[in-house]
């Protein structure tokens, strides 16, 4: 074979091997669904500043993916049906909507349901299934038919992985402040002023006052999220450390985009990267501190590692197509000159 085709042919083994070795390195990512989250969250991971969670439905940041789509007819008749539009405050309504996702079934058998949210819905108040993520999915969303501003934190316990757990945090209208909500735990919190306190509140309070912050029931009759109080308090305390905000409360516009539609019946993890490309995946915003320093530069390693790779791959597979063209070409010349 002449030296070209050699050139060649050695050049799509390399690309090969390039593009092989780079997609290997991404393998402790695939070995379990934390892992999973842990390298989404990496790829959606936003400016850290703690500057950024002070912010009120008046001055939104302009890169927060504030819902715009209409909500689904079913949404809209459910808050009619609840009489939200009755009710005297956006805390009312809020319970009413904690209380109606909580006690439509007499059983919480958990599991995470990972479908779309009309669905979700549906099998949350109909068979009591749904974890944390899938209420406050549906809760945000029965909360921006309601037209109640909304938002949504989260935290981990292992480094901003896939373990653990994710509330909502509703915009008082009439009070001009926020309020935090654990649907899926069936817990608000109050200080010593009885007043519903906001995530950052609960927060420095665990960290601060831990004897001043009260846990009381969303609905009375649903389950708690844990059966003895002292149980739930170690559950937050674990996690105080590495608090994130979800940068966005699209969740209709998410549930309706090209991409998670059509990857959503074969993968949720697909969906998700489909969301991503579409842009309606909401980035998330770290709360940053001194004592999560550890925990923050490790996140923005693996951001680092996806970002090369990425990089990495793309360049291999390029080199590839044109080491291909380039072996075929050679190849074809070299025939053509045998039978010449």
């Amino acid at each position: 074979m002449s030296d070209p085709a050699r050139f060649w042919r050695r050049s799509v083994w390399i690309s090969l091997l390039v593009l092989l070795l780079s997609l290997l390195s991404l393998a402790p990512y695939l070995t379990s669904s934390t892992e999973l989250v842990r390298m989404r969250h990496a790829l959606l991971l936003s400016d850290s500043s703690n500057g950024g969670f002070s912010w009120t439905p008046a001055n939104l940041p302009a890169d927060f993916l504030l819902e715009g789509a209409p909500p689904y007819p079913l949404f809209v008749d459910v808050v009619s049906s609840l009489g939200l539009e009755e009710m005297p405050s956006d805390w009312e309504r809020a319970l009413a909507i904690s209380r109606h996702l909580l006690g439509s079934n007499p059983v919480l058998s958990g599991g995470a349901i990972q479908s779309d949210l009309l669905d979700t819905y549906r099998r949350i108040v109909g068979n009591g299934e749904g974890y944390c993520g899938d209420f406050v999915r549906v809760f945000l969303g029965l909360a921006i038919a309601a037209g109640i501003p909304v938002r949504a934190w989260a935290f981990s316990f292992d480094g901003f992985g896939g373990h653990g757990h994710i509330l909502a945090e509703i915009w008082n209208r009439q009070l001009g402040r926020w309020q935090l909500v654990d649907i899926y735990n069936n817990y608000y919190f109050v200080g010593v002023k009885g007043v519903p306190l906001s995530a950052l509140e609960v927060r420095r309070a665990m960290l601060e006052e831990p004897a001043s912050l009260q846990f009381e029931p969303l609905h009375p009759g649903a389950r708690p999220g844990h059966a003895i109080e002292s149980k739930a308090r170690d559950y937050y305390r674990r996690g105080l450390r590495e608090w994130l905000m979800v940068w966005g409360n699209n969740v209709f516009s998410y549930d309706r985009a090209l991409l998670v539609r059509a990857f959503g019946p074969f993968s949720r993890s697909l969906e998700q990267l489909g969301g991503i490309a579409q842009g309606v995946y909401p980035g998330i915003r770290i709360l940053a501190e001194p004592d999560n320093q550890a925990q923050v530069d490790a996140i923005h390693r693996v951001r680092c590692h996806l970002l090369l790779v990425g990089a990495a791959a793309l360049v291999a597979l390029l080199a590839l197509l044109i080491s291909l063209a380039g072996w075929w070409r050679a190849r074809r010349d070299l025939t053509l000159r045998s039978e010449s």
